[in-house]
């Protein structure tokens, strides 16, 4: 009896053995799987509209990018909880549904992007992922972040969010994000950087809100950015920010504020105080107003040129803030400061060249790429930082960075010679911090003040009068 109870158990266990095996090493069709260095499923480029339910359960790695997957569901991964990279970019994913991502608490790295039909995320899309480092969102069409969607996730050290419709982000949004370290946030349509917004992002290292339509920045808006080394606000509709602004931003080293139009009078005297103190490197901020002042770097203006604050009528504010931008939209006429604009005392004709403002070049002058994505991607030890710049290829997985990206890709030829002692390798893709200069529009003589209008009229009504008067008494005598 015992015999045979033994010789059941073995066949048990064979039967057992042989119908697990299999499964263990099975791979879906049209991937390619390997062992080494980490069991990996390999599926790029292979035209598949759904996601393979046969993924061997010991995956580490997914590899899904450029493929014609719509949809990835509760069930796509939910046996896979050894996963730790999870590359769904390149689709046309229009919906993930809840819980697609529950139970991979060990995922270190997920990239989504480049899915331009998604435009919706749901709140508990990444619930649970508290491993999780690495986040791709960029170019999903996102016009909206729901509140909390990045609950819980103590981890992330980068994000991904550049290149969707984002007109805001609310309040408290990076509340959990204590270890993140990159936001790549820029062409978007943001328009306010508010107090609460970036709170929580105390290990911040580099922030690039370049190419969206920032108006107002708030004064606190930077508080908890102490240790930001990297900041892009490029190309924006800036026209003030304030010295107490900057103050919190204590390890700045690389800023870039050109393509902004600034008004360089009394209210730009706390920020041109500010550059006095800072020891990084900065692009150009080219003037805007006063006519005076046009085209002049308001860091290397003097403090008699910051005395007095330039007035004129609203309607003039309007003609400054339409004109187009490189990205074919048109920059916001809301006026966050409520201030008004300088005139000259000139004839009306003499006045609409002084505002004419000069278009921005296009967008390919200083942006080279159309993806953007993480650099990490195809080394073994995702943790680590250094960045490296790969050709995407049929055969390779895609290029994962870009000059965009780059811990400084976006930086000036011409910033100080603190560049000097940064590595070669990223000093090689370095772009121009400026747009070519080209010379703006000034009045045709030094802009009158009204005293000075009305002295002038007045001088020319004694003139005439002294004329009238005589040959008034003199045609009465010939009479």
């Amino acid at each position: 009896m015992k015999t045979f109870i033994v010789q059941g158990g073995r066949v048990l266990l064979l039967v057992v053995w042989l119908n697990v095996v299999p499964v263990l090493n099975s791979c879906p069709a049209k991937c390619v799987c390997y062992s080494e260095p980490r069991p990996t499923v390999a599926c790029q480029q292979q035209g598949l509209f759904t996601i393979p339910t046969e993924i061997p359960v010991r995956s580490q790695r997914i590899f899904l990018q450029i493929n014609k997957l719509t949809v990835v569901r509760s069930t796509s991964f939910s046996s896979c909880h050894n996963l730790t990279v999870l590359w769904l970019y390149s689709n046309n994913i229009t919906h993930i549904e809840a819980g697609a991502f529950y139970g991979l608490e060990r995922l270190e790295e997920l990239d989504i992007g480049d899915n331009n039909n998604l435009r919706i995320i749901s709140p508990s899309a990444f619930r649970g992922l508290t491993k999780l480092h690495t986040l791709h969102l960029h170019r999903c069409g996102l016009s909206e972040l729901p509140v909390g969607v990045f609950r819980g996730l103590f981890s992330l050290q980068y994000l991904y969010l550049q290149d969707n419709n984002l007109l805001t982000l609310h309040d408290d949004t990076f509340l959990d994000q204590a270890n993140l370290t990159y936001l790549f946030l820029y062409n978007n349509k943001i328009k306010v950087v508010t107090d609460h917004m970036l709170r929580g992002l105390i290990n911040l290292d580099r922030l690039l809100l370049h190419q969206n339509r920032v108006n107002l920045v708030h004064q606190r808006a930077f508080s908890d950015l102490g240790k930001l080394t990297t900041l892009f606000l490029f190309y924006n509709n800036l026209t003030v920010l304030t010295g107490e602004t900057m103050d919190p931003l204590v390890s700045l080293q690389y800023l870039r504020l050109n393509g902004n139009q600034w008004i360089c009078d009394c209210r730009a005297r706390t920020l041109w105080d500010w550059f006095k103190r800072f020891k990084g490197s900065s692009s150009e901020l080219e003037c805007h107003l006063p006519v005076t002042l046009a085209g002049k770097d308001l860091k290397r203006l003097k403090s008699n040129d910051l005395e007095g604050c330039v007035d004129a009528p609203s309607q003039v504010q309007t003609s400054i803030f339409s004109t187009k931008t490189h990205s074919g939209t048109f920059l916001s006429t809301d006026d966050p400061l409520g201030e008004s604009i300088p005139r000259c005392c000139l004839s009306d004709n003499d006045k609409s060249s002084i505002f004419s403002s000069k278009v921005l070049p296009d967008s390919s002058l200083y942006n080279s790429r159309q993806i953007t994505n993480n650099p990490l991607k195809e080394k073994e030890n995702i943790s680590k930082t250094k960045f490296r710049e790969m050709e995407r290829t049929k055969n390779d997985t895609r290029n994962k960075q870009s000059l965009n990206d780059g811990p400084l890709g976006t930086l000036s030829n011409n910033l100080d010679q603190s560049l000097g002692n940064l590595d070669p390798e990223l000093l090689d893709n370095l772009e121009p911090s400026t747009a070519p200069n080209k010379k703006k529009k000034k009045c045709s003589k030094k802009p009158k003040s009204d005293t000075q209008c009305l002295k002038g009229h007045g001088s020319t009504i004694r003139v005439l009068s002294l004329l009238f008067f005589p040959t008034f008494w003199f045609s009465l005598t010939m009479s």
